[in-house]
């Protein structure tokens, strides 16, 4: 199995060199591209529940005015990843398990749908990159590389949505994704776990290009449930240490 992942990653690895030489990249406005690398940062844990986020400094690190910052900052309060302070700042809040949960439970109920819609229209040159996610995904599926199989694990979703007829649907689960971006934590619970995960998604691939929508309907249902019982265990673990501080102050 593993053998014919890397000799399509070959294949693919030359057809997105071609492929990059006449893409023409995506246009992002400014207060966007501070949005997403803040965002990311936080998802990862790069930037840690607590720490300050000073406008001015952040403007000087992206080469930019205050006004893009300012607008990146009220996006990522509004999606729950900071809080705004005074006079420009924002503080990195913590991550509120309880609604990560409850919008991954939403995203359970969706995505299964969405991704065999989408198995339908998938071509080769879809597989291909799927394929060489899968083979990125194996060289950091541990828990100390969790962030960057978080980040892989997203990806590979969404080459997936991309294909999905319905775009309203694609785009809801998208959105969801993004305002649950912080349960990538569930990627810490060990080696077991994420070798669980790995599996599910190479033979996620395997029923893709076997034309078998009806088996990859029930992993993809599985899939879904799987990340959701990670993250009531984040939710659960989260009650028990809030009971245990409040047990140790009496």
């Amino acid at each position: 199995m593993t053998g014919i992942f890397f000799r399509s990653y070959k294949i693919y690895y030359i057809w997105n060199c071609a492929m990059k030489q006449v893409e023409r990249p995506e246009f992002k406005t400014k207060a966007h591209v501070v949005f997403d690398d803040l965002r990311q940062r936080i998802a990862s844990g790069a930037l840690i529940p607590g720490e300050r986020l000073i406008l001015k400094n952040v403007a000087q690190e992206f080469g930019c005015s205050e006004i893009p910052v300012r607008e990146a900052f009220r996006s990522l309060a509004a999606g729950g990843f900071v809080e705004l302070v005074p006079h420009g700042g924002a503080h990195v809040s913590a991550p509120n398990v309880q609604d990560i949960a409850e919008l991954t439970e939403i995203r359970a109920l969706l995505e299964p749908e969405a991704t065999c819609l989408a198995a339908q229209r998938l071509d080769d040159t879809a597989l291909l990159e799927l394929d060489g996610i899968l083979i990125e995904m194996a060289a950091v599926a541990s828990a100390e590389h969790a962030p960057a199989y978080g980040a892989l694990n997203r990806r590979f979703h969404d080459v997936i949505l991309s294909h999905c007829p319905n775009r309203r649907l694609a785009t809801t689960i998208n959105d969801i994704w993004d305002r649950a971006e912080r349960g990538r934590l569930v990627y810490l619970k060990g080696p077991r776990f994420i070798a669980d995960s790995m599996n599910q998604h190479i033979e996620m691939v395997r029923l893709i290009r076997a034309g078998d929508f009806a088996a990859l309907r029930e992993l993809s249902v599985r899939h879904s449930q799987f990340g959701l019982h990670a993250v009531r265990d984040l939710v659960a673990w989260e009650d028990q240490s809030a009971a245990r501080k409040v047990g140790s102050h009496r």
